[in-house]
């Protein structure tokens, strides 16, 4: 391939330079002005620049120090001469870039708040399987990996009823006395054994039901019930306060295994969503917890694939610590730091009077490496906004990562020598996207790429990796390209 030159301005710099798009034979940055003489470029660094040809001009190139793969660093150098740059060339060849396998692991809210009945029609739980199904039978969700677990599960052991607390394990206390400043409150009886369990100045009374009426709890033992609901009898028997599990190992086994998506998978996701009726608390820290060590235990068994949770919920944190919006997003983070990285996505599905909902799923999606919640509104349609953001979730996931391109029969990939071109849907000219080494070096603007893992520690990279503002640019669509064989390109320097 001849060298074609090519003045690119460096948005996050204002910088313009001249750059090789298939590299030269010492570095991949270089350039050079002029209509005649000859002269050469001195580098401060181990890159150089060279020219020669009739006439007078200057030259200058970026050289490279210790920050790239192989071989590559950066570092400032420059040259002066006279003379066009001379003509640079490499054996590289092109090759459409592989998306990564992507695999998601839902953990649904299966809550009995999603029986709530929605103004349209329907429950959200109606609305919102309805779109799984839809999602999960989408021709362009063909081969995508899908796992599914809900929220909350039942402790292993659990009682059907009980008499006293030790009954009750794990799951206790037995819910025999209550706050009596609870009663008749929006969330419900406050289960207690002793007034230090309640709020200051309040008092832990035993719990009755009304004889007249089964389903009315009362807290006034041997008075009248109001309505004419009869006496107040005291409970001898019942339910365990805390049914729900809150361990971690319980919501990363999956009901439905991460598998590939085809018409039998997406039978056996349908399948259990059909034999799933919601009920109970929300238990987000567990199901969270779980929904990121599954997601991390698939990346390890298949570290050529992104592995990403997707938290689909219709609650504010009812059970197990921590309930508090920062404490839950700490969880997400953990995921998105740990190795293999796990981002986690974030569906709510809230009414208008959820006051601090909104904030408390964005909390959480930040954690997780995902900037902002998808907020559904309860008066909306229900089912296409959640079809809408599981299809957003697939293309941004999609867009930003790729596998490394294998090498030729009979040779070995020099990490040095890759390239990323993309070019954009309305046509335009490829542009190169420069390396940037890793995450933490990624420019807001320019953006970049880097791989998963740093070839100069002597691992082997899976995963091309497309910094956050390349990653967006690339959602618009276009054709990913990558050159092998040329010399890396990497920033220039200022």
């Amino acid at each position: 391939m001849r060298n074609r030159s090519t003045r690119v301005a460096l948005a996050a710099t204002g910088i313009s330079v001249i750059f090789a798009a298939c590299g030269g034979s010492d570095s991949s940055v270089s350039g050079g002005a002029g209509a005649g003489g000859a002269g050469a470029g001195a580098n401060a660094s181990s890159g150089n620049g060279s020219g020669s040809g009739p006439g007078s001009g200057g030259a200058t190139s970026t050289g490279y120090g210790t920050d790239g793969p192989g071989e590559i660093t950066t570092g400032p150098s420059s040259g002066a001469g006279e003379g066009a740059g001379g003509e640079a060339s490499c054996a590289g060849e092109t090759k459409t870039a592989e998306l990564v396998p992507l695999d998601l692991y839902i953990m649904l809210d299966s809550s009995g708040s999603m029986r709530d009945r929605l103004a349209t029609g329907g429950t959200k739980w109606d609305a919102v399987t309805d779109a799984l199904e839809a999602f999960f039978t989408d021709p362009k969700s063909e081969g995508l990996g899908v796992g599914l677990q809900y929220f909350p599960l039942l402790n292993a052991g659990l009682p059907m009823s009980c008499r006293s607390n030790d009954e009750c394990g794990i799951s206790g206390p037995c819910a025999l006395r209550g706050c009596s400043s609870s009663f008749g409150a929006r969330t419900g009886i406050q289960v207690c054994v002793a007034d230090a369990d309640c709020p200051d100045g309040d008092t832990c009374v035993d719990l009755g039901v009304c004889s007249q009426s089964p389903n009315t709890i009362c807290g006034e033992i041997g008075e009248r019930c109001p309505g004419r609901a009869g006496t107040c009898n005291k409970l001898s028997r019942s339910t365990c306060a805390h049914p729900y599990s809150c361990v971690t190992e319980d919501y990363a086994t999956p009901d439905v295994s991460i598998a590939p998506l085809d018409a039998a998978w997406a039978d056996e996701l349908i399948g259990s969503i059909g034999r799933t009726f919601p009920d109970g608390g929300t238990p987000t820290a567990g199901a969270l917890s779980g929904a990121i060590a599954q997601a991390r235990a698939h990346a390890e068994a298949n570290p050529t694939h992104r592995v990403v949770t997707v938290l689909a919920t219709d609650g504010m944190p009812t059970e197990c610590n921590p309930t508090s919006a920062d404490g839950i997003a700490e969880i997400a983070a953990g995921g998105l730091s740990g190795s293999p990285s796990i981002s986690t996505f974030v569906i709510g599905v809230f009414g208008r009077d959820d006051d601090g909902a909104q904030d408390t799923m964005n909390r959480i999606a930040e954690g997780g490496g995902t900037t902002s919640a998808y907020f559904i509104d309860t008066s909306s349609d229900v089912t296409q906004a959640f079809l809408d953001a599981l299809s957003e979730i697939r293309g941004t996931s999609l867009a930003c990562e790729y596998q490394v391109p294998a090498p030729s029969a009979g040779q070995t990939l020099d990490y040095g020598t890759l390239n990323v071109q993309h070019t954009p849907p309305e046509g335009a000219d490829p542009s190169t996207i420069f390396y940037v080494a890793s995450e933490a070096r990624c420019d807001a603007t320019a953006g970049g790429w880097y791989y998963d893992i740093d070839p100069t520690t002597g691992g082997t990279p899976t995963k091309i990796v497309m910094c956050p503002a390349t990653c967006t640019r690339f959602q618009a669509g276009g054709q990913v390209q990558l050159q092998v064989g040329c010399k890396t390109e990497i920033p220039p320097v200022n």
